[in-house]
Protein backbone atom coordinates (compact mmCIF):
# COMPACT_ATOMS: atom_id res chain seq x y z
CA UNK A 1 0.00 0.00 0.00
CA UNK A 2 1.56 3.31 -1.05
CA UNK A 3 0.96 6.76 0.36
CA UNK A 4 -1.11 7.52 -2.72
CA UNK A 5 -3.68 5.01 -1.45
CA UNK A 6 -4.35 7.09 1.66
CA UNK A 7 -6.71 10.00 2.09
CA UNK A 8 -5.60 12.62 4.58
CA UNK A 9 -8.09 14.96 6.23
CA UNK A 10 -7.07 17.04 9.25
CA UNK A 11 -4.23 14.66 10.01
CA UNK A 12 -6.41 11.54 9.72
CA UNK A 13 -5.18 9.15 7.05
CA UNK A 14 -7.61 6.63 5.58
CA UNK A 15 -6.53 3.77 3.36
CA UNK A 16 -8.68 1.91 0.87
CA UNK A 17 -11.68 0.25 2.45
CA UNK A 18 -11.65 2.21 5.70
CA UNK A 19 -14.10 4.98 4.65
CA UNK A 20 -16.63 2.28 3.71
CA UNK A 21 -16.19 0.51 7.05
CA UNK A 22 -16.67 3.77 8.95
CA UNK A 23 -19.87 4.45 7.01
CA UNK A 24 -21.07 0.93 7.83
CA UNK A 25 -20.27 1.39 11.53
CA UNK A 26 -22.23 4.64 11.62
CA UNK A 27 -25.24 3.12 9.85
CA UNK A 28 -25.26 0.12 12.20
CA UNK A 29 -25.40 2.54 15.13
CA UNK A 30 -28.41 4.32 13.66
CA UNK A 31 -30.10 1.02 12.82
CA UNK A 32 -29.81 -0.31 16.39
CA UNK A 33 -31.58 2.71 17.86
CA UNK A 34 -34.29 2.81 15.20
CA UNK A 35 -34.87 -0.89 15.84
CA UNK A 36 -35.74 -0.01 19.45
CA UNK A 37 -38.36 2.42 18.13
CA UNK A 38 -39.85 -0.21 15.82
CA UNK A 39 -39.90 -2.91 18.50
CA UNK A 40 -42.09 -0.76 20.71
CA UNK A 41 -44.99 -1.50 18.35
CA UNK A 42 -44.07 -4.61 16.36
CA UNK A 43 -42.77 -8.04 17.30
CA UNK A 44 -39.19 -9.19 16.59
CA UNK A 45 -40.48 -11.54 13.88
CA UNK A 46 -42.22 -8.61 12.19
CA UNK A 47 -39.07 -6.52 12.12
CA UNK A 48 -36.96 -9.45 10.94
CA UNK A 49 -39.33 -10.14 8.07
CA UNK A 50 -39.12 -6.54 6.88
CA UNK A 51 -35.41 -5.94 7.37
CA UNK A 52 -34.15 -9.29 6.05
CA UNK A 53 -36.63 -10.31 3.37
CA UNK A 54 -36.94 -6.68 2.31
CA UNK A 55 -33.18 -6.27 2.08
CA UNK A 56 -32.76 -9.56 0.20
CA UNK A 57 -35.43 -8.56 -2.33
CA UNK A 58 -34.02 -5.07 -2.90
CA UNK A 59 -30.36 -6.10 -3.07
CA UNK A 60 -30.97 -9.08 -5.35
CA UNK A 61 -33.06 -6.91 -7.69
CA UNK A 62 -30.43 -4.16 -7.85
CA UNK A 63 -27.60 -6.68 -8.30
CA UNK A 64 -29.43 -8.42 -11.18
CA UNK A 65 -30.48 -5.13 -12.75
CA UNK A 66 -26.91 -3.79 -12.74
CA UNK A 67 -25.43 -7.10 -13.89
CA UNK A 68 -23.34 -7.48 -10.74
CA UNK A 69 -24.88 -10.67 -9.31
CA UNK A 70 -22.49 -13.60 -9.69
CA UNK A 71 -23.05 -17.25 -8.84
CA UNK A 72 -19.37 -17.90 -8.11
CA UNK A 73 -18.90 -18.33 -4.33
CA UNK A 74 -22.63 -17.67 -3.83
CA UNK A 75 -23.03 -20.63 -1.47
CA UNK A 76 -20.22 -19.39 0.74
CA UNK A 77 -21.79 -15.94 0.92
CA UNK A 78 -25.20 -17.42 1.73
CA UNK A 79 -23.69 -19.46 4.57
CA UNK A 80 -21.88 -16.35 5.82
CA UNK A 81 -25.17 -14.48 5.71
CA UNK A 82 -26.65 -17.11 8.00
CA UNK A 83 -24.38 -15.59 10.67
CA UNK A 84 -25.07 -11.96 9.81
CA UNK A 85 -27.49 -10.57 9.06
CA UNK A 86 -29.23 -13.87 9.93
CA UNK A 87 -28.52 -15.03 13.46
CA UNK A 88 -26.98 -11.71 14.53
CA UNK A 89 -30.15 -9.82 13.63
CA UNK A 90 -32.36 -12.53 15.14
CA UNK A 91 -30.56 -12.49 18.50
CA UNK A 92 -30.22 -8.72 18.40
CA UNK A 93 -33.91 -8.02 17.78
CA UNK A 94 -34.98 -10.55 20.41
CA UNK A 95 -32.57 -9.00 22.89
CA UNK A 96 -33.55 -5.39 22.16
CA UNK A 97 -37.18 -6.33 22.70
CA UNK A 98 -36.39 -7.67 26.19
CA UNK A 99 -33.83 -5.28 27.61
CA UNK A 100 -33.07 -1.59 27.95
CA UNK A 101 -31.38 0.79 25.54
CA UNK A 102 -28.25 0.91 27.68
CA UNK A 103 -27.94 -2.87 27.61
CA UNK A 104 -28.44 -2.74 23.85
CA UNK A 105 -25.30 -0.64 23.71
CA UNK A 106 -23.47 -3.60 25.22
CA UNK A 107 -23.89 -5.41 21.91
CA UNK A 108 -22.28 -2.51 20.10
CA UNK A 109 -19.43 -2.17 22.59
CA UNK A 110 -18.52 -5.86 22.91
CA UNK A 111 -18.31 -6.72 19.22
CA UNK A 112 -15.05 -4.81 18.45
CA UNK A 113 -13.20 -6.59 21.24
CA UNK A 114 -14.42 -10.03 20.15
CA UNK A 115 -13.61 -9.24 16.52
CA UNK A 116 -10.05 -8.24 17.35
CA UNK A 117 -9.52 -11.31 19.54
CA UNK A 118 -10.74 -13.60 16.76
CA UNK A 119 -8.58 -11.81 14.19
CA UNK A 120 -5.51 -12.38 16.34
CA UNK A 121 -6.27 -16.01 17.20
CA UNK A 122 -7.87 -17.23 13.95
CA UNK A 123 -6.32 -15.08 11.22
CA UNK A 124 -3.00 -14.72 13.08
CA UNK A 125 -2.98 -10.95 12.71
CA UNK A 126 -0.58 -9.18 15.07
CA UNK A 127 -1.34 -5.76 16.51
CA UNK A 128 1.42 -3.18 16.62
CA UNK A 129 1.96 -0.81 19.52
CA UNK A 130 -0.13 2.09 18.21
CA UNK A 131 -2.99 -0.25 17.35
CA UNK A 132 -2.89 -1.78 20.84
CA UNK A 133 -3.05 1.69 22.39
CA UNK A 134 -5.92 2.68 20.09
CA UNK A 135 -7.74 -0.56 20.97
CA UNK A 136 -7.37 0.09 24.71
CA UNK A 137 -8.63 3.68 24.45
CA UNK A 138 -11.50 2.77 22.12
CA UNK A 139 -12.69 -0.20 24.16
CA UNK A 140 -12.54 1.80 27.38
CA UNK A 141 -14.65 4.48 25.75
CA UNK A 142 -17.13 1.94 24.39
CA UNK A 143 -17.50 0.35 27.84
CA UNK A 144 -18.20 3.76 29.36
CA UNK A 145 -20.77 4.51 26.64
CA UNK A 146 -22.45 1.17 27.30
CA UNK A 147 -22.57 1.37 31.09
CA UNK A 148 -22.35 5.08 31.74
CA UNK A 149 -26.10 5.54 31.98
CA UNK A 150 -26.02 3.92 35.40
CA UNK A 151 -28.97 2.03 36.82
CA UNK A 152 -31.65 4.20 35.35
CA UNK A 153 -32.62 1.60 32.76
CA UNK A 154 -32.22 -1.42 35.00
CA UNK A 155 -35.97 -1.91 35.29
CA UNK A 156 -36.11 -2.68 31.59
CA UNK A 157 -33.36 -5.27 31.71
CA UNK A 158 -33.83 -9.02 31.65
CA UNK A 159 -31.20 -11.73 31.96
CA UNK A 160 -32.42 -13.35 28.75
CA UNK A 161 -32.32 -10.07 26.87
CA UNK A 162 -28.75 -9.38 27.96
CA UNK A 163 -27.66 -12.88 26.97
CA UNK A 164 -29.26 -12.47 23.57
CA UNK A 165 -27.48 -9.20 22.81
CA UNK A 166 -24.21 -10.78 23.89
CA UNK A 167 -24.92 -13.73 21.61
CA UNK A 168 -25.60 -11.35 18.74
CA UNK A 169 -22.30 -9.61 19.45
CA UNK A 170 -20.42 -12.90 19.33
CA UNK A 171 -22.08 -14.02 16.11
CA UNK A 172 -21.35 -10.66 14.47
CA UNK A 173 -17.68 -10.98 15.44
CA UNK A 174 -17.48 -14.45 13.87
CA UNK A 175 -19.20 -13.04 10.78
CA UNK A 176 -16.55 -10.34 10.42
CA UNK A 177 -13.80 -12.98 10.34
CA UNK A 178 -15.72 -15.13 7.85
CA UNK A 179 -16.48 -12.16 5.60
CA UNK A 180 -12.82 -11.09 5.69
CA UNK A 181 -11.62 -14.52 4.58
CA UNK A 182 -14.29 -14.92 1.90
CA UNK A 183 -14.07 -11.45 0.39
CA UNK A 184 -12.22 -11.37 -2.93
CA UNK A 185 -13.17 -8.00 -4.39
CA UNK A 186 -14.54 -4.58 -3.51
CA UNK A 187 -18.04 -5.12 -4.93
CA UNK A 188 -20.12 -5.05 -1.79
CA UNK A 189 -23.43 -5.39 -3.63
CA UNK A 190 -22.97 -8.97 -4.84
CA UNK A 191 -21.80 -10.23 -1.43
CA UNK A 192 -24.52 -8.35 0.43
CA UNK A 193 -27.27 -9.65 -1.87
CA UNK A 194 -26.30 -13.28 -1.24
CA UNK A 195 -25.71 -12.69 2.47
CA UNK A 196 -29.12 -11.05 2.87
CA UNK A 197 -30.60 -14.08 1.13
CA UNK A 198 -28.82 -16.38 3.57
CA UNK A 199 -30.03 -14.31 6.49
CA UNK A 200 -33.62 -14.39 5.26
CA UNK A 201 -33.57 -18.16 4.74
CA UNK A 202 -32.00 -18.75 8.15
CA UNK A 203 -34.59 -16.71 10.05
CA UNK A 204 -37.61 -17.83 7.99
CA UNK A 205 -38.49 -20.78 10.29
CA UNK A 206 -38.46 -18.50 13.33
CA UNK A 207 -40.64 -15.92 11.61
CA UNK A 208 -43.18 -18.53 10.47
CA UNK A 209 -43.38 -20.19 13.91
CA UNK A 210 -43.62 -16.85 15.67
CA UNK A 211 -46.47 -15.69 13.47
CA UNK A 212 -48.21 -19.07 13.80
CA UNK A 213 -48.17 -18.96 17.61
CA UNK A 214 -48.34 -15.25 18.43
CA UNK A 215 -49.49 -13.55 15.28
CA UNK A 216 -48.17 -10.32 13.85
CA UNK A 217 -48.58 -6.71 14.95
CA UNK A 218 -47.85 -5.23 11.54
CA UNK A 219 -51.57 -4.87 10.84
CA UNK A 220 -52.00 -2.63 13.89
CA UNK A 221 -48.69 -0.78 13.64
CA UNK A 222 -48.90 2.96 13.16
CA UNK A 223 -47.02 5.20 10.70
CA UNK A 224 -44.15 5.68 13.16
CA UNK A 225 -43.55 1.94 13.47
CA UNK A 226 -43.68 1.42 9.71
CA UNK A 227 -41.30 4.33 9.15
CA UNK A 228 -38.94 2.88 11.75
CA UNK A 229 -39.06 -0.56 10.11
CA UNK A 230 -38.34 0.99 6.73
CA UNK A 231 -35.45 2.95 8.18
CA UNK A 232 -34.00 -0.21 9.71
CA UNK A 233 -34.25 -1.95 6.33
CA UNK A 234 -32.52 0.91 4.48
CA UNK A 235 -29.80 1.45 7.08
CA UNK A 236 -29.08 -2.26 7.37
CA UNK A 237 -28.89 -2.84 3.61
CA UNK A 238 -26.67 0.20 3.03
CA UNK A 239 -24.44 -0.75 5.97
CA UNK A 240 -24.04 -4.32 4.71
CA UNK A 241 -23.05 -3.11 1.22
CA UNK A 242 -20.56 -0.62 2.66
CA UNK A 243 -19.11 -3.24 5.00
CA UNK A 244 -18.63 -5.81 2.25
CA UNK A 245 -17.10 -3.16 0.02
CA UNK A 246 -14.44 -2.35 2.58
CA UNK A 247 -13.74 -5.59 4.46
CA UNK A 248 -11.68 -7.17 1.69
CA UNK A 249 -9.10 -4.36 1.86
CA UNK A 250 -8.75 -3.94 5.62
CA UNK A 251 -7.29 -6.44 8.14
CA UNK A 252 -9.98 -7.94 10.36
CA UNK A 253 -8.46 -6.62 13.59
CA UNK A 254 -8.40 -3.10 12.20
CA UNK A 255 -11.97 -3.47 10.90
CA UNK A 256 -13.06 -4.56 14.37
CA UNK A 257 -11.50 -1.46 15.89
CA UNK A 258 -13.23 0.82 13.39
CA UNK A 259 -16.53 -0.64 14.65
CA UNK A 260 -15.97 1.31 17.89
CA UNK A 261 -17.68 4.19 16.07
CA UNK A 262 -21.01 2.33 16.22
CA UNK A 263 -21.86 2.92 19.93
CA UNK A 264 -20.98 6.61 19.60
CA UNK A 265 -23.30 7.08 16.64
CA UNK A 266 -25.92 4.95 18.39
CA UNK A 267 -25.80 7.18 21.45
CA UNK A 268 -26.08 10.35 19.35
CA UNK A 269 -29.01 8.84 17.45
CA UNK A 270 -30.73 7.95 20.72
CA UNK A 271 -30.41 11.59 21.78
CA UNK A 272 -32.05 12.79 18.57
CA UNK A 273 -34.65 10.05 18.02
CA UNK A 274 -35.50 8.91 21.55
CA UNK A 275 -34.77 12.13 23.41
CA UNK A 276 -32.20 10.37 25.62
CA UNK A 277 -29.85 12.50 27.66
CA UNK A 278 -26.43 10.88 27.84
CA UNK A 279 -24.75 11.01 31.22
CA UNK A 280 -21.45 12.88 31.54
CA UNK A 281 -19.65 9.53 31.66
CA UNK A 282 -21.21 8.52 28.36
CA UNK A 283 -20.07 11.77 26.76
CA UNK A 284 -16.56 11.16 28.09
CA UNK A 285 -16.70 7.62 26.69
CA UNK A 286 -17.70 8.95 23.28
CA UNK A 287 -14.74 11.32 23.30
CA UNK A 288 -12.45 8.41 24.23
CA UNK A 289 -13.79 6.30 21.35
CA UNK A 290 -13.18 9.12 18.88
CA UNK A 291 -9.70 9.64 20.33
CA UNK A 292 -8.97 5.94 19.87
CA UNK A 293 -10.14 6.08 16.25
CA UNK A 294 -8.02 9.17 15.61
CA UNK A 295 -4.98 7.40 17.06
CA UNK A 296 -5.67 4.34 14.93
CA UNK A 297 -6.17 6.27 11.70
CA UNK A 298 -3.44 8.88 12.10
CA UNK A 299 -0.70 6.56 10.86
CA UNK A 300 -2.13 3.44 9.25
CA UNK A 301 1.28 2.26 8.05
CA UNK A 302 2.73 1.91 11.54
CA UNK A 303 -0.52 1.53 13.48
CA UNK A 304 -2.08 -1.29 11.57
CA UNK A 305 -1.84 -5.01 11.78
CA UNK A 306 0.66 -7.52 10.47
CA UNK A 307 -0.86 -10.50 8.70
CA UNK A 308 1.13 -13.70 9.06
CA UNK A 309 -0.86 -15.72 6.57
CA UNK A 310 -2.16 -14.95 3.14
CA UNK A 311 -5.62 -13.43 2.86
Amino acid sequence: MTTHDHRAVAGIRLRGGEPALLVAAALYGVSAVVSVVALRQVRPADLLAIELFGAATVLLFVAVWTGRLRRRAALGQILTGALAPGLAYLFGDLGLARTSASSGSLLLAAEPLLSVLLAVTVLRERLRIRAVAALAVGLAGSAVVAFGSGAGDAAGDSALGNLLVLAASGVAAVYLIAARRLSDDSDGLNASAWQATGGALTTAPFIVLSWAHGGSRLDTAGPTAWAACAAVLVCGAMADVAFNRGIGRVPAARAGQLANLTPVVGTLTAVVVLGDRPAPLQLAGGVAVLAGLALLLRDPTSAGTVIDEKG
